[in-house]
């Protein structure tokens, strides 16, 4: 009954269901990493949760005995590379910067898929859309604080990652909406799978020494106990749930419309904070986030009223 109402619905609505619930999965099931970090560096987690995630895929696709195959192999692995390099920028972060400028420099995401598809696919840019940067931009302004005392250049990576998260769903949406969700899901924890264990080997080899302050950027192999592995493993099995909901629904419809739903993990992700961590938000930052995300609704709504004339 509840797939028949929601097949009813609209594929723009029926995949801005599906991001919410993966926010509503991710939000919590990142704030691991804190708890993660004084036993393993970045790339030894990347690797471990691969060898987990891996499996547990590959033996799904066995047990529904579908036969899957990639059907534009180019388009897959440049998929892959955009994602991978935001998400290696994502969880680097979380070691080191507050998860509200985390969460504003990467949903700065719709953004750039507005950008990137006026810029590279000639998309027409409405006044409403050029308003939406505008204040977007000013929302990420506000949560940096450029000018503050606390502010780095380190603050900026986490806009970089929001442009390569946005590349990765444009590229969903445009050559990748034919291929298995899984088999996008499994060629992703592959390749951050493998860059893991580059890099965790490189760092053993070549140490160095608490830059910035966080070693979990520069670690190289540790070893790890069985508390490690359990949180792992539960961030394995759930990111391949939240990976494979976003997945599907880039693959539903216009990303310019989807990327909206993204927003709803600043709530998932700021309740979940403020509950184990303690970690409040002040009124100056939530002014941005309510800045950012009402970028996003116009950029939203626009495109949708561009598709219903």
């Amino acid at each position: 009954m509840m797939n028949a109402i929601l097949m009813k619905l609209s594929p723009e609505l029926r995949g801005g269901l599906l991001i919410i619930l993966a926010m509503t999965i991710i939000g919590p099931n990142d704030l691991i990493i804190p708890l993660i970090k004084s036993e393993s560096g970045l790339w030894q987690f990347h690797f471990s949760r691969s060898i987990i995630a891996i499996p547990v895929i590959l033996i799904y696709l066995i047990f529904i005995r579908e036969k899957v195959k990639i059907k534009n192999l180019k388009a897959v692995l440049v998929r892959t590379a955009f994602f991978m390099i935001s998400m290696l920028i994502y969880f680097g972060c979380l070691a080191f910067l507050p998860i509200a400028v985390i969460g504003a420099g990467m949903f700065t995401s719709p953004i750039f898929v507005l950008l990137f598809s006026a810029y590279f696919f000639k998309q027409k840019i409405g006044i409403k859309r050029i308003i939406a940067v505008i204040i977007g931009s000013i929302g990420v302004w506000i949560i940096l604080d450029p000018t503050g005392v606390n502010f780095s250049l380190f603050n900026l990576l986490p806009v970089i990652g929001g442009a390569f998260l946005a590349m990765g769903n444009i590229f969903t949406w445009r050559w990748c909406a034919d291929e298995s969700p899984l088999i996008l899901v499994a060629t992703f924890f592959l390749a951050i799978g493998l860059c893991g264990f580059i890099g965790a080997s490189f760092f053993s080899i070549y140490p160095v020494v608490n830059p910035l302050n966080s070693n979990f950027i520069f670690q190289g192999w540790n070893s790890v106990s069985f508390y490690f592995w359990t949180l792992v493993s539960i961030q394995a099995f759930a990111s391949i749930i939240a990976v494979s909901l976003l997945t599907k629904a880039y693959q539903m419809a216009d990303t310019t419309y989807l990327n909206v739903f993204e927003y709803f993990f600043l709530i998932s992700a700021g309740v979940a904070a403020w509950i184990f961590f303690n970690q409040k938000l002040s009124s100056y930052t939530i002014s941005g986030i309510v800045l950012i995300v009402i970028a996003g609704l116009i950029v939203s709504l626009a495109s949708q009223t561009k598709k219903i004339n």
